[in-house]
């Protein structure tokens, strides 16, 4: 039993690992680098929200995936145990209360950041604004 439960975790963290490999498309450091434009403030606030988006997608995503794999295995492997379905309902409930309160977080940070970058609120909440000639996301 406990080969099975060890080869399942194997599973979803692969599985978590492999579906969001490459999620984030550019560099973290948006300027400076060979091609890249020289960095300015302007660059400082995209790399805030690179910084942002990368945890909020390419960390908490994949975490709580491997959460909801691992309270899965719980309810499974339960066998009408109440503790083992109680702890299985917490981490499905505190994930996903974790993923409401990352989220609200990256949206308010991230009107934030393109407020302070600009001077003006922006008005749409997924494009950032550009540096010189060069559009940053």
């Amino acid at each position: 039993m406990k080969i099975f439960q060890i080869t399942l975790i194997l599973i979803g963290l692969l599985t978590a690992s492999l579906a969001f490999a490459g999620f984030h498309t550019g560099p973290i450091v948006p300027c400076g680098g060979t091609g890249q434009s020289e960095c300015n403030l302007c660059h400082l606030w995209n790399l805030g929200s690179n910084i942002i988006n990368f945890i909020s997608f390419n960390l908490a995503i994949p975490a709580a995936g491997l959460l909801f794999v691992v309270a899965g295995i719980f309810f499974l492997i339960s066998g009408g145990d109440q503790d083992k379905i109680t702890r299985a309902r917490t981490i499905f409930t505190n994930t996903v209360i974790g993923l409401v309160i990352i989220f609200c977080s990256w949206l308010l940070i991230d009107t934030l950041f393109k407020t302070i970058a600009t001077g003006t609120l922006i008005g749409g909440w997924n494009d950032f604004p550009t540096c010189g000639n060069v559009y940053y996301r």
